[in-house]
């Protein structure tokens, strides 16, 4: 672990924040501009969840499909010669 700044900047460089965001963030933690610097993080984790509810919905229409297809198709058998 580094110092809190560069820690902030380096966790939004990680969940694939743009730079200047990260950069920002971290400015305003060495500011002491506290509830910006959470504001900023918060706005990040909501972009996050929207992006895991967004992956989640895919998942769940996929398991559908895919239950769909083991109980309307039968498999084919081979004809043998």
């Amino acid at each position: 672990m580094g110092s809190l700044p560069h820690d902030i900047e380096q966790c939004l460089c990680d969940c694939a924040c743009d730079g200047r965001t990260a950069d920002h963030a971290r400015c305003c933690c060495e500011e002491g501009r506290v509830r910006e610097a959470k504001r900023m993080l918060l706005g990040e984790r909501a972009r996050l969840l929207d992006e895991l509810h967004a992956s989640q919905r895919g998942i769940d229409a996929i398991d559908h499909l895919l239950d769909r297809i083991a109980n309307e198709m039968k498999p084919r058998r081979r004809e043998q010669p």
